[in-house]
């Protein structure tokens, strides 16, 4: 079975937002050749600038995204352990 794919801001290892190396990270790319990409996109009209932005602003950094992937993970566990448990309410 497949681990899905979380999109998320990597500030532990950022250079700006750390949203490039983040990108790497859900395309198992090297994290030089996405910034080489957005280098060229900056250069290109600037477009590459406003999709950063708005990714620094919109996607969330890596500690939220697996506190919360950790949460739904306990729940399900707690969720499968006890067959009586939406009765206990």
């Amino acid at each position: 079975m497949s681990e899905k794919k979380h999109l998320y801001r990597d500030t532990q290892n950022q250079k700006i937002f750390g949203v490039a190396k983040g990108l790497a990270d859900y395309f198992d790319l090297d994290v030089v050749l996405v910034r080489v990409i957005w280098l060229i996109l900056v250069l290109c009209a600037g477009t590459g600038l406003l999709a950063y932005l708005i990714m620094a602003i919109v996607v969330e950094p890596k500690e939220q995204v697996m506190a919360r992937i950790h949460k739904d993970e306990v729940k399900k566990a707690e969720a499968n352990d006890d067959p009586f448990a939406k009765y206990d309410k």
